[in-house]
C-alpha cells in the first residue's frame, strides 16, 4: 500500500478558476472517507500538495503514538471504501459493508462535480482510478440514491423514475420535509408547487444566503438535485438539492412604451386597419 492521492480539476466552463473552498473541501472529504473513526490515534498526514490547478494532494496514514506509518492499521477500512467507490464507478449501489456515516460524504464528493468542479480523480489502489466527471457523478449518485436507500424507497416508492436535473421557480415556503431542510418552489413552467429537500452540503450556504424576505417576495431560484417523477412524467419533488438565485431585471412601463408603434395613426384607426388586414 502506498500514499493515497486525489486530483481536483476546474470546470471546463472556467478552466482557469478552481475555487479554493471546493478544492480543499473535496480533499478533506476524501481523506475523511479513508479515516476510520474507531482509530483515533491514526491520522492521514499530508505528504504532498500541488501549488496550482489542477490541485493534487497525497496523504499517508501515521500513528500519532509512535509517529510511524500505519498502513497495516488502515488497510481493511481503506479496502471497504475503495470497493464501495469502485461499485459507484460501475453504477452499482454501495454494499452493506460501506459505513453508514460515510455515505453522505461520498454524496458530497459527487455533488461537487455537478457544481463547480470539472473532474475529480481518486486513487483506488493497484493503479486503478475513479475518474468523476459530471456524467459519471450523475450515474454514481443515481446508484447511491437508488435501491440502497431504504428510507427513499419507503417514502417515495410510488415514483416512476428519478434523474439528476434542475427546476426553476419562485420560492414560496421554507420548511422541513421528513425532518430535512426544504424549500418549496412554484415551478415556472407548470405552476405546480414542488418540495425540494436541500443536500447536507448546501445547508450552510442556504442558512447564510436565504432570508425571510426571499420567501415573502417569492424570489426566483433554480434548484439542482435528484428529480422525482410520477408515472405520468410530472415532477413530484426534488431531493439532495442545491439552490442558485436567478436575478431578474425590473421592467418599467416607460421601457415598453413606443410612440412610433402605430406609425402616427390613432390607436382606434390602427386597430381597424389591423382587423381588416390593410397592412398587407
Amino acid at each position: 500500500m502506498k500514499p493515497k492521492k486525489i486530483t481536483v480539476e476546474a470546470s471546463p466552463e472556467h478552466p482557469d478558476i478552481l475555487d479554493i473552498r471546493d478544492a480543499m473541501q473535496q480533499v478533506m472529504d476524501y481523506f475523511d472517507l479513508l479515516t476510520d473513526r474507531g482509530q483515533s490515534d491514526v491520522v492521514w498526514n499530508l505528504v504532498f500538495a500541488s501549488t496550482n490547478s489542477p490541485f493534487t494532494a497525497e496523504g499517508a496514514p501515521v500513528d500519532l503514538r509512535t509517529n510511524a506509518p500505519a498502513y497495516g492499521q488502515v488497510r481493511d477500512h481503506v479496502a471497504v471504501i475503495e470497493r464501495g467507490l469502485a461499485r459507484l464507478q460501475e453504477g452499482r449501489p454501495l454494499d452493506s459493508d460501506f459505513p453508514q456515516e460515510k455515505r453522505e460524504i461520498a454524496k458530497r464528493i459527487l455533488m461537487r462535480n455537478l457544481n463547480g468542479i470539472g473532474r475529480t480523480i481518486i486513487d483506488l489502489g493497484d493503479d486503478a482510478i475513479y475518474e468523476i466527471q459530471p456524467k459519471q457523478a450523475e450515474r454514481s449518485l443515481a446508484a447511491i440514491n437508488g435501491e440502497d436507500d431504504e428510507e427513499y424507497e419507503y417514502l417515495f416508492s410510488t415514483f416512476s423514475r428519478k434523474e439528476i436535473g434542475s427546476i426553476e421557480g419562485r420560492i414560496i415556503d421554507l420548511s422541513t420535509d421528513y425532518d430535512e431542510p426544504s424549500i418549496k418552489l412554484k415551478e415556472h413552467r407548470s405552476g405546480r408547487e414542488i418540495q425540494c429537500r436541500i443536500s447536507s452540503d448546501a445547508r450552510d450556504e442556504i442558512e447564510n444566503s436565504l432570508t425571510a424576505g426571499d420567501v415573502w417576495t417569492h424570489r426566483r431560484a433554480r434548484v439542482r438535485g435528484v428529480i422525482n417523477y410520477d408515472p405520468n412524467g410530472k415532477i413530484v419533488r426534488v431531493y439532495d438539492g442545491r439552490i442558485a438565485f436567478i436575478e431578474t431585471k425590473g421592467t418599467r412601463l416607460s421601457d415598453l412604451r413606443d410612440p412610433e408603434f402605430t406609425g402616427g395613426l390613432p390607436a382606434y384607426e390602427y386597430i381597424d386597419k389591423l382587423r381588416e388586414n390593410d397592412f398587407g
